[in-house]
């Protein structure tokens, strides 16, 4: 039962970790942050791994269920620092006719 348990909470954290990494690397810019933008890739890509392996059944460990949710509550905490100083784009690049 507590594995179940674990299992889900573990591939909730994993989603959210996947789509938090993604709205990052979104908003920031590479070329202005390289180490961040390429730890966030890392971030996104191992805890995508880890959510294929929960599906096919590998027991997650109490310790990866809690880096998980450090790192989605670190997302969420820095969500609008993230949006106010590095997202900069108003979208008149993508308005503009070629």
């Amino acid at each position: 039962m507590m594995n179940s348990i674990l299992m889900g909470l573990d591939a909730v954290l994993c989603i959210l970790v996947v789509l938090a990494a993604l709205e990052f690397l979104r908003a920031v810019h590479l070329f202005e942050h390289p180490v961040l933008s390429l730890s966030f890739y890392l971030v996104a890509i191992g805890a995508f791994g880890i959510l294929m392996e929960l599906a096919r059944g590998v027991q997650p460990s109490s310790g990866s269920v809690l880096l998980h949710l450090g790192v989605v509550l670190y997302a969420w905490a820095r969500r609008r620092h993230i949006f106010r100083d590095d997202w900069s784009w108003d979208g008149v690049d993508r308005r503009k006719v070629r």
